[in-house]
């Protein structure tokens, strides 16, 4: 699966998350920082489709929330595992 679809398809830089506040660098650091623990913890049997589409999800929901400035690691635990359990993956171990 990881060889299938590379994670940096779905990376941003500052220059592409949007407005912030000028805040742009940590919008863009922590929705990179949701998406490579996602790649972590995902389960590498997922059907490739699946988790593609689990990485379409994340910027959607993230895109204007506010809290994507204050996110931490339990935050990003708790999403990541919101979003598995929604697309019914189990998680690795």
């Amino acid at each position: 699966m990881y060889d299938v679809i590379d994670i940096h398809e779905f990376l941003f830089d500052s220059s592409e998350v949007g407005p912030w506040e000028g805040e742009e660098e940590l919008a863009c650091e922590n929705i990179n920082r949701i998406y490579h623990y996602l790649y972590q913890v995902v389960d590498p049997s997922t059907d490739i489709d699946l988790f593609r589409d689990m990485l379409e999800a994340i910027w959607p929901y993230w895109q204007h929330q506010p809290g994507l400035l204050e996110v931490d690691e339990d935050l990003i635990q708790h999403f990541v595992t919101f979003l598995i359990d929604e697309f019914e993956v189990t998680p690795e171990e």
